[in-house]
């Protein structure tokens, strides 16, 4: 064989182990697109899981539950994200109880599908869509 056919099949047989690296990378860590989507939703979680301590601290000082997130958000020194992270739509939050209420976003993953991410438990698992949370707050003595 000589060296410039040698040299055309070293280039192909190098380009080939290139192409299959990056197809096996995306295929592990998924695409681009899918990765923002995990960030976005993980920042999702992180804003709900705020407001919900927020929202207990809140009802600890106050003796109730904030009548909406703008009044939770408004309070001197918080500083709490109650819009989504990627269209600006607030989080939705609908008071249930005397200590109880709901928040609800809109996700772009399933966890179930996601197993690996750190979403932050099985409290916070979710489908893609809206999905909604129920919580509790705190009791003015500490207890759940």
């Amino acid at each position: 064989m000589s060296d410039g056919k040698l040299g055309h099949w070293l280039a192909i047989a190098a380009s080939l182990v290139v192409l299959s690296t990056v197809v096996a990378a995306i295929a592990v860590i998924g695409s681009p697109s899918a990765q923002r989507d995990a960030k976005l939703d993980h920042k999702r979680v992180r804003d709900l899981s705020r407001i919900v301590h927020a929202a207990s601290s809140y009802a600890g000082h106050e003796n109730a539950l904030p009548r909406d997130l703008a009044t939770l958000a408004g309070q001197p020194g918080m500083r709490l994200s109650i819009v989504d992270p990627a269209d600006g739509s607030p989080y939705t939050y609908e008071v249930t109880g005397d200590r109880t209420f709901r928040l609800c976003a809109v996700f772009a993953t399933d966890t179930a599908r996601t197993a690996d991410e750190p979403w932050g438990g099985d409290e916070w698992s979710h489908g893609a869509g809206r999905h909604c949370f129920d919580r509790k707050t705190r009791n003015t003595d500490g207890q759940r």
